[in-house]
């Protein structure tokens, strides 16, 4: 029993956290000799020892940058150096925890940036073409870059879904007073010298887009006068109404009224129905087709008054050219027994600011078989200001 009581001694300092040195100091009774020297240096090599200042500075400089893949890697590099000094390294932390303002700083990753950035945007288009070129330019986060792509669109279908179902509901429950969109038109000319040349064009139309029914109105007035001689004096009112069969098929019809003293007639009307379907519909670019039957009652000036049943063909084209510039062009074809009408009109839309836009117009009406005396084709340019509403 006597040989074991060192060791047992030995163990008692242990448990009790004291130092074996420290003992060895404050009692004289035991004996150095009584610590094995193995376990001496392995006391030595587990016991806590102050961390050195160059990795110290080093860690507060990682802290300072704020970039938390610098910091991650100099602490586990620190802790990895230097095991006795592990709660030094721990104050370090707790103690740029408890007076820093805010979290560290992610490392920068530019081309998650500009994915982030575009699907902020919401233009599904640029959203694919950046991803495409994203998982190019990362290829090891193209897994994570996909997941990013999967959940925006799932994002943006559920948008457009709920925001379709809102419009298709504030449109059924619309009044026939409401949702309609404008546009005025005003043109004016005058000139003097060899030429003494006066002129006024008025314009307005109306449309609206309901649930199943879309329906538009216009009234153009165009006069001149040159050399104190009427030169251009010609009406126009027009209103079509639209039945949606669905996306691109319609059901329309057709009423118009016109008043041009140039080229004989005192009026003319035209009424007719027939289907239409949409060729392109897109945000860019649009063309629709239409034809049908029709009847056309013409009062001439100087002739007796002729009525007939018809057939009506046109198209309705618009292009985007830019945010700023858009060109549209309409042209329909009346075939009769006794003369075929063509008329078409194409616009150029210069926008200028907010609501007003400068158009140039040009159209032209041509019929087969006009009055006598007057020419088959007729033209007329205008120069306008439209103020949209």
């Amino acid at each position: 029993m006597k040989k074991f009581a060192p060791l047992s001694a030995f163990a008692l300092l242990l448990a009790s956290g004291a130092s074996p040195v420290r003992a060895q100091m404050a009692d004289p009774t035991v004996s150095p000799l009584l610590i094995p020297p193995a376990v001496t240096g392995l006391v030595l090599e587990t016991a806590p020892k102050p961390l050195p200042d160059a990795v110290r500075a080093m860690i507060e400089a990682a802290l300072d940058g704020g970039k938390k893949s610098e910091v991650d890697t100099v602490v586990s590099l620190a802790k990895a150096t230097n095991p006795r000094s592990i709660d030094d390294i721990d104050a370090i932390l707790a103690a740029f925890e408890a007076r820093r303002q805010g979290d560290l700083a992610a490392d920068p990753d530019p081309v998650g940036d500009m994915l982030a950035a575009a699907m902020a945007s919401k233009k599904d288009g640029d959203v694919e073409a950046v991803g495409k070129l994203a998982k190019k330019a990362r290829p090891d986060k193209a897994a994570e870059i996909d997941a990013m792509l999967a959940d925006y669109r799932a994002k943006r279908t559920q948008e457009k879904e709920a925001a379709a179902a809102a419009e298709r509901e504030r449109l059924a429950n619309a009044k026939i007073w409401e949702n309609w969109k404008g546009e005025g038109q005003i043109g004016a000319s005058l000139s003097s010298g060899n030429t003494d040349s006066k002129g006024l064009s008025l314009g307005v139309a109306l449309t609206r887009k309901g649930l199943d029914w879309n329906n538009r109105v216009m009234a153009q007035a165009d006069y001149q006068r040159t050399n104190g001689k009427t030169t251009v004096e010609k009406f126009i009112a027009e209103y079509e109404p639209q039945y949606r069969l669905n996306d691109r098929t319609f059901v329309f019809g057709l009423g118009r009224w016109e008043r041009d003293h140039m080229q004989g007639f005192d009026a003319r009307w035209n009424v007719s129905g027939g289907l239409g379907y949409k060729v392109i519909d897109g945000k860019a670019m649009t063309l629709n087709l239409k034809a049908g039957p029709a009847w056309r009652q013409t009062d001439f000036i100087d002739e007796p008054d002729d009525s007939e049943i018809t057939g009506l063909a046109g198209v309705d084209f618009g292009w985007q050219l830019s945010p700023a510039l858009k060109l549209t062009s309409t042209a329909s074809t009346i075939v009769g027994e006794t003369t075929t009408s063509t008329s078409s009109l194409t616009a150029l839309n210069a926008k200028l600011s907010g609501a007003l836009t400068a158009r140039i117009a040009y159209s032209a009406a041509y019929d087969t078989h006009p009055a006598p005396g007057v020419e088959k084709l007729d033209t007329l340019t205008r120069f306008t200001l439209v103020y949209g509403f």
